[in-house]
Formats: structure tokens, sequence, C-alpha cells
């Protein structure tokens, strides 16, 4: 059988920081599995349109096509599914975007033949088992799945979470590493001797789990899960050895959920890996002087940090936990450790006024002061499916009914109407804020405009 899974490209506007510039690691992951799993009885290949685009003709030569959806790509995923229907391919449909509106997408659209919600790689396996066996009926035993069936949606709400120790490392072998590397020298031509790859070292955030998370926040797992430390390593020490790669971004939620768990990782790196650098994520309240002394030892080159607000009314609105005093000692702690950071903003997020995004603008010309940044991002909040933003839409706004019944969801449209609904500002009024702030930060780069 011949599998092509796909990430096609985006529609949205709106600039990713590192698209293009790091591989799709959860298409790699069930390309890994589904290798291992099934051997020479099958053909996997990735096609991600962040680095190549996608050729619809060539999808002839595949039995099953499995599309990655963000919302910002679902368009394409149909379009592009449409057409593979007409060549008699299989369709798969995974990603954010249907774990959350699985059944609107199977009741709108008859171009997906399954869809998978939350994590795909276990179903997909018994997915593709299955339909290389050729049996009669309908797969209704594999969990997450959903798809049209007896003149309705069947959907299998036992909910498949993974076991990260039972997943391989995902392998580079079904994707042109050297693309990846090329698309990031053309962002960051000051960096031409960088060879940056991708990891998670978990799943899940443990702020989530406390709070149900910030209000823009869409990522879906619940429960803090690490993976095995060794195997870690091994996969750093695979794209050291056989990718040529410096520098290490962990792609995880918060690389400080478990300052413990951190500090045993940190503990167990292997000698011959001690000259790589990493970029980790982390919420400011992570940053504290003793964990400071583990990225050092780390070699920590930069910490994205969510700072979103220079207001701290409106950090208490979005449930984020902290205040603009604690992000600009977060920064001052690093920029006295000599570690870069990466701070991002969000306007138009609940109550936000004139006065609260003029807060966030003093914020930013203060960290742009002292020094230690070299990069911002600054992006209107886009209440995502799967966000407590989006929910509060469906509940509290006119539209509600109607965007209840959706599957593609024009998020500029309704990020308009979010800051209508939600803000005392004028959508107009963030993309002034939104200018003056990339204004400020010139010589820095800036993320997160159009």
């Amino acid at each position: 059988m011949k599998i092509a899974l796909c990430n096609p490209m985006n529609v949205s506007e709106t600039k990713h920081s590192r698209k293009g510039m790091y591989v799709p690691l959860g298409i790699l992951s069930i390309a890994t599995l589904v290798k291992r799993e099934l051997g020479d009885s099958v053909e996997v290949s990735v096609l991600d349109e962040d680095v190549l685009p996608i050729n619809l003709d060539d999808l002839a030569a595949f039995d099953v096509v499995g599309f990655y959806a963000t919302t910002f790509n679902y368009p394409t995923c149909v379009t592009y599914a449409k057409e593979a229907k007409k060549l008699s391919c299989k369709t798969i449909l995974g990603g954010p975007h249907p774990s959350v509106l699985a059944t609107n997408i199977a009741t709108n659209q008859d171009c997906f033949d399954y869809i998978i919600r939350f994590e795909a790689e276990f179903p997909f396996l018994e997915l593709v088992k299955w339909l290389m066996a050729n049996k009669k009926g309908a797969p209704v035993h594999i969990p997450n799945l959903v798809f049209r069936h007896d003149g309705g949606i069947f959907v299998n709400d036992k909910i498949l979470e993974n076991r990260l120790e039972d997943l391989p490392n995902p392998s580079r072998e079904f994707i042109d590493f050297d693309l990846y590397i090329k698309n990031f020298r053309e962002a960051y031509p000051d960096r031409p001797a960088m060879r940056q790859a991708s990891i998670y070292s978990s799943k899940g955030c443990s702020w989530r789990d406390k709070t149900g998370g910030c209000i823009f926040c869409a990522r879906l797992e619940m429960g803090v899960r690490f993976r095995p430390i060794a195997s870690i390593w091994e996969e750093v020490e695979d794209l050291y050895d056989n990718y040529g790669a410096n520098c290490i971004w962990d792609i995880s939620d918060d690389n400080l959920n478990n300052f413990e768990w951190f500090k045993e990782f940190v503990d167990s790196r292997p000698k011959k890996l001690n000259d790589l650098s990493f970029f980790v994520y982390s919420r400011v309240t992570g940053i504290k002087p003793e964990v400071i002394k583990y990225l050092k030892k780390l070699n920590v080159e930069e910490v994205f940090l969510g700072v979103e607000s220079g207001d701290t009314d409106i950090l208490k609105k979005c449930f984020k936990g902290q205040t603009p005093k604690i992000s600009m000692n977060a920064a001052t702690l690093l920029k006295e450790a000599d570690i870069k950071y990466f701070p991002s903003f969000i306007l138009g997020l609940p109550g936000e006024t004139e006065k609260s995004m003029e807060g966030t603008y003093n914020l930013c010309r203060r960290m742009a002061d002292l020094g230690g940044l070299d990069r911002i991002g600054c992006t209107i909040l886009k209440p995502t499916p799967g966000s407590r933003a989006f929910e509060l839409l469906l509940q509290e706004s006119e539209m509600g009914e109607d965007l209840a019944r959706q599957d593609n969801i024009d998020l500029t449209e309704l990020g308009k109407h979010w800051v209508e609904k939600m803000t005392d500002v004028s959508h107009e009024s963030t993309l002034t804020w939104q200018a003056k702030i990339n204004d400020l930060m010139k010589g820095f780069q800036v993320f997160g405009g159009k």
C-alpha cells in the first residue's frame, strides 16, 4: 500500500515565526510508526508544502492520502482531498482543527473518508491495517475515529492517548532535511552556520491543567506527559551525527513544566553533545535564578516567553497567572545571564482598552531598552477552535449558533468580530498599536503581522 501524508499550505496571511524551518514532527511520528509496524508492505511519503509545492496529479500514485489540518490550512486540505477522491484515493484527515470540529467536517464535507481526532499515530496505524485487510463493514472499533456511516455520522467516543514511551523517535528519512535548513538561513542570514532541528520532550501544560489554560490557547493535550529522557537524547544524537544539527528547538508547550524533570534531563546530557545549543519555551513565572543555572548548563541560546500584555487586569482576564513586573523580571534575569529571549505579545485580549494596549507598548519598549532580545512576536488575538476564546464566541455571541455548525472558520473575520464584541477597542486600533510595536522593534526581527 502506498501512503502519502500531506501538510498542505496555509491560506492565512499571518506570518509564522518559523514556518518552513522545522520538520512536521507529528506527521513524521505517524510515518515512522506505520513503517516500523508494517515494514515493506507499505510505502510512506511525506509531502510538506511548507518547503515544496504538492502536485495534485502526483496523488494518483497513492492508495491512501492523509492530511494534517490546522485552522490555517484546512481550506487547502478540503481542496486537495476533493482532488484525491477524484483519483480514487482513500482520504484521512487529522490534526488540531478536525480534533475540535470533526462532526461539522463530516457533516459538511464528503471528501474525507475518515477523520481522526486528537493523537493520530495508533488510530492511523489501525485504520491502515483495516484498509489493507479489505474487511467488510466499517471500522467502528478504531478509537478517535469519525466518519459518515449508515446515513449519519459515526463518532467513536473512545479517545486513545499516546503513551509516549510506546512511540518510536520520529525519523527524518521521509523528508529532505536540508530544505528546512535553507529556509532557516533565508530568514536568518546572520546565522549561516546554524543547522537547526526540532524535537519535543513532553506534551501538555501544567498551567492548563490547573486553570483550563490561557484564553487564547488552542493546544488540546491535557495532562503533562514526558518522553523517556534516554530516548530524547538518542534522537538528538541522531540529529547531531547524521544531519549535522547544532541547535535544537524543543517545541513542547512549556519546557519548565517540571523543574526536577528538567534538571534530570540536563544532567543526563551526553558529553559529545555539550556544544549543542537549545531554544526552549517557558512561562515567565518559570524563570528564576535556580532555573537560569540549568538553562546555562544546557547551553540555551534563546527562551520564548509568553508575555502577552503589559496590563495586569488584562492578564487576569485571560488567565495568564502573571504580571508585567514578573515578565520584566524574567527578561532581566535572562539578559543578565546572556541568554536571548523572544517575548510574545497579543493585542485584543478580553477587555482590551487603549490604555491597556499603551501598557503593552510601554512594556515592549522597556524590554527593547533592556536589550537581550533579537526578535519579538506581536499578534492580534484570533479565537482558534479549541481555545476558550472560541468557546466564548459560541456561547456569548449572536453568531455562535451559526459558528457551531461551521467547519471552515475564517479566522481573520472571526478575529475582527472578537475584538468588536469582547474588547473596548476597534480592530483598526489594534492594528495601529501592532504597527507601533513593530516600529518600536526596528532592528529586531518581528513576527505576527501581515
